[in-house]
């Protein structure tokens, strides 16, 4: 597991500006299972090496419990500072945490998973923080409207 540096982190600072300056109350992360069997986060642009981007110490064994073929994870995370009540959400609680060194976090209220997991620095350029909580649960499937449904005037022209 590499440890990050301090220079990693500062050529990584407009990143992470970025991501503190553009905080959004909810994301949607892709997961991706990749042919070898590692799970890494879908992070276009990423400035350093692709392996920064794996799932490791618990965090793999949870995307593959959120993913419907193994293959690909799409999440909602809702990152908070305070306790929320959200049915349909696991919960995950910050037990320990360095700038450099990631964040340890409890997995509850998923009852396919119950241990801890570690997530890395690059939850920073992601999340602009390590939070408190976080909330994660498969993202809701939106259905596309139909070609024929979506042109109403296909109907007339038939």
């Amino acid at each position: 597991m590499k440890m990050y540096t301090i220079n990693d982190l500062v050529n990584g600072a407009s990143k992470l500006a970025t991501s503190v300056f553009g905080k959004r109350e909810k994301y949607e992360l892709q997961f991706n299972h990749e042919e070898y069997g590692c799970w890494y986060v879908d992070f276009p642009g990423w400035p350093f090496d692709h392996h920064n981007l794996m799932m490791v110490s618990g965090a793999d064994r949870l995307c593959a419990i959120l993913s419907d073929d193994d293959r690909v994870a799409r999440v909602e995370v809702i990152p908070s500072s305070t306790e929320r009540d959200l049915p349909d959400y696991a919960q995950l609680t910050q037990l320990q945490s360095s700038l450099a060194g990631g964040s340890t976090y409890q997995v509850t209220h998923f009852p396919a998973f119950t241990d801890s997991i570690w997530l890395c620095p690059v939850t920073l350029f992601v999340l602009g923080e390590y939070p408190k909580y976080i909330y994660v649960r498969k993202a809701i499937k939106h259905v596309e409207e139909s070609p024929r449904i979506r042109d109403k005037n296909a109907i007339s022209r038939l």
